[in-house]
């Protein structure tokens, strides 16, 4: 390694290094004086991060994660800082006019001069291997402050740089004095030495009202120094707005759970929870108290939520708490978005991070909280390398780090009840619903006694639905209707052919999106435009089979003529503040009625709903998946307790079974202890013998 690397060649920063006729970039994971045996080393190219871009603590986690879930390390490290992190060598840096006529103050800023007056804008880690400098971040960095150099942020697209000033160097007395007669200037003065940090022009003349020409003065007085900054984004599309309420009262059942939180806290070891209750007991105030104390402690916080659809809601109340020290992280930001949010994590201006599993490796220093909310939910299962369970990765990280985890659910997975009865994880209940504090009515509707002639998959409204729907549109109340699955149709078949157009790379059937007329593969993302004749046989006999959440929106429209209606799938909160969007609409009753997928079923409250329908219940218990009931058992649960109490029903449940009964009577101890009752096993297809005939199939 080049001792010119010495200082900064550290476990966890980036470097770029050559690897045949290319160069890469790549992560320092450790540090040996001698290499293996056999291997030939060759020299590093650039260190491209004055510091670690990954903590130690971190660094620990992704090799366990390598090691656990059997992942590449380099692909693990690359899922933990985003993608949009540029490194720090990129940058460009060249002389002012001022500081190729000053008089260099050392002989190491002689060498940065002379390399710069002969290579003219150069990259830093091109500067860095042109001195030899072992401290130029430093230097780099005083000299710009003195105005020598002028440095190049890379920037990402849409970025836009603001004006910036700071106090010049100096007493506070000296710099008031310069200001001369103008009061104005004195307190810009005053403000920026209050505020201990850099400021925007726009943001100082607006807290000192004065125009820009005085900010001007002052740095032509050398009382101020001036320089460009990438604008701070505004991510005000990401959270809620919060209604003005009165100071909330904890319940006998939420200080107690609040009180052996805080026991853990003090104890400044790792103590991991089960926050249970059902909906609407007030989970989300004490696990954000819980936060408050250890922000006072100084220590760092995480929540993590299952889907970026739920980020709205718990931002809306986590910033009118936290306010700026609330960072949010999720890839539905922009690129520039990622990277701000990123940075005011990793340099201690938000120390409370908000956002789905990728949010579980945000560079929080001295983590003291780290909360799991609905942590049953599959979503926190990362499908694509590396492979992690980020509710797992949770526990873990907070044990290393000494931290209190606390796993949050109305309806716990059965490992973490698993986890409760051999004492891994300590459990806190919450029994007292908030408002009026009555649990849903349930309504069972068996579809096969209404007599309606549907294809498989088909949504009908039941009789009994459309009159409870009537109801609550007659009593000016909101409906929740849930199908869980997104776009038009499952599938579009030809009934003259039989071709389904099944996506080439996974073989399963595309998704019908008629709104964008696009038909989707749902597992690898490939799309298609939807045609209006067979491919294959070139007739009109195409037919959407089934039906997703569009189809339920059309239909409803069709029988409800005139009633607002509001959609949150997948495909809505992938658009910029769609999922926000479509929240604050249904809270403020702009919509009526809100379908979606099992996003609607996951923590929200809204008090005026009076009807929660689940559309073909059944379909869900037939997934082929070993926790199709218990996923299903969840859903009904959180989905019935969505308004804000007194009696609510979910009518279109199919028959009997022990998940649904459990759901419909609110009992989550009968559904967590009758593992000796299964659903019914379907029958098996028959195993034919083999056959001599080459043409014959098997099954």
């Amino acid at each position: 390694m080049p001792e010119v690397f010495a200082g900064q060649a550290v476990p966890g920063a980036r470097v770029r290094v050559p690897v045949g006729r290319r160069k890469v970039t790549g992560f320092i994971v450790g540090v040996r004086e001698e290499a293996p045996e056999g291997v030939q080393v060759r020299p590093l190219e650039a260190v491209v991060d004055p510091w670690p871009v990954v903590p130690e603590e971190l660094l620990e986690l992704a090799r366990f994660i390598a090691d656990y879930y059997v992942a590449p390390p380099g692909e693990v490290l690359r899922a933990m800082i985003p993608s949009g992190v540029a490194p720090w060598g990129e940058r460009r840096v060249w002389l002012t006019d001022g500081g190729a006529l000053a008089l260099p103050g050392s002989r190491e800023e002689q060498r940065i001069v002379e390399a710069l007056r002969a290579g003219g804008t150069m990259k830093l880690s091109e500067l860095q291997a042109a001195t030899g400098l072992t401290d130029l971040p430093a230097r780099v960095e005083r000299m710009r402050t003195q105005g020598r150099l002028a440095i190049a942020e890379t920037r990402t697209r849409g970025t836009r740089y603001v004006q910036a000033v700071e106090l010049a160097g100096g007493a506070l007395a000296d710099l008031l004095e310069a200001c001369g007669r103008s009061v104005k200037g004195r307190e810009v003065v005053e403000y920026l030495a209050a505020a201990g940090r850099p400021a925007t022009v726009a943001e100082v003349t607006r807290e000192v009202e004065c125009g820009g020409g005085v900010v001007r003065r002052l740095v032509g007085l050398d009382v101020l120094r001036s320089f460009t900054q990438a604008e701070r984004l505004d991510l005000a599309g990401q959270w809620m707005t919060r209604r003005d309420e009165e100071p909330f009262r904890l319940k006998e059942d939420q200080r107690a759970a609040l009180a052996a939180l805080e026991s853990g806290l003090e104890d400044g070891c790792y103590r991991p929870f089960l926050l249970a209750g059902a909906t609407g007991t007030g989970k989300t105030e004490v696990y954000l108290r819980a936060a408050d104390l250890a922000l006072r402690q100084g220590r760092g916080v995480l929540l993590l939520v299952p889907e970026i659809a739920l980020v709205p809601a718990l931002a809306g109340e986590a910033r009118r708490r936290f306010g700026r020290r609330l960072a949010i992280l999720h890839s539905a930001l922009g690129a520039s978005e990622r990277q701000q949010e990123w940075e005011r994590i990793r340099g201690g201006e938000a120390r409370v991070v908000l956002g789905p599993r990728s949010a579980l490796f945000a560079p929080v220093a001295d983590l003291g909280l780290l909360v799991v909310d609905e942590e049953h939910d599959t979503s926190y299962k990362q499908e694509t390398t590396p492979r992690y369970n980020a509710r797992d990765l949770a526990l873990v990280r907070a044990h290393r780090e000494g931290a209190v985890a606390v796993l949050v659910s109305a309806t716990p997975s059965l490992e973490t009840r698993r986890n409760v009865e051999i004492g891994k994880l300590a459990r806190v209940d919450l029994v007292d619903r908030l408002g009026q504090g009555a649990m849903p009515e349930g309504i069972l509707v068996d579809l096969k006694q209404e007599k309606l002639s549907r294809r498989p998959g088909e949504v009908h409204f039941s009789p009994r639905l459309k009159e409870e729907i009537e109801n609550a549109l007659a009593g000016d109340e909101q409906i929740i209707l849930l199908r869980n699955r997104r776009g038009y149709a499952p599938m579009l078949l030809c009934r003259a052919c039989g071709e389904d157009m099944r996506c080439e790379d996974c073989g399963l059937p595309r998704t019908l999106h008629r709104r964008e007329s696009m038909l989707r593969c749902h597992y690898c993302g490939s799309s298609l435009p939807a045609p209006a004749r067979c491919p294959e046989c070139d007739e009109e006999a195409l037919e959407p089979i089934g039906a997703g959440t569009e189809r339920v929106e059309e239909d409803f429209a069709a029988l409800f003529p005139g009633v607002p209606v509001g959609v949150l799938d997948r495909d809505v909160s992938r658009r910029r503040g769609g999922a926000a969007a479509a929240l604050e609409a249904f809270g403020r009753g702009d919509t009526r009625v809100l379908v979606g997928t099992q996003m609607v079923a996951k923590g929200h409250h809204f008090p005026n709903v009076a009807l929660a329908a689940v559309l073909l219940a059944d379909t869900y218990l037939g997934f082929p998946d070993f926790r199709a009931v218990e996923r299903t058992y969840s859903l009904l649960t959180q989905l019935a307790a969505s308004g804000a109490g007194g009696p609510r029903r979910h009518p279109d449940l199919p028959p009997d079974h022990y998940a649904i009964q459990a759901a419909l009577r609110h009992d989550d101890d009968a559904f967590g202890t009758r593992g000796d009752e299964v659903p019914p096993r379907l029958p098996l297809p028959t195993v034919r013998p083999a056959s001599s005939d080459p043409g014959a199939r098997r099954v």
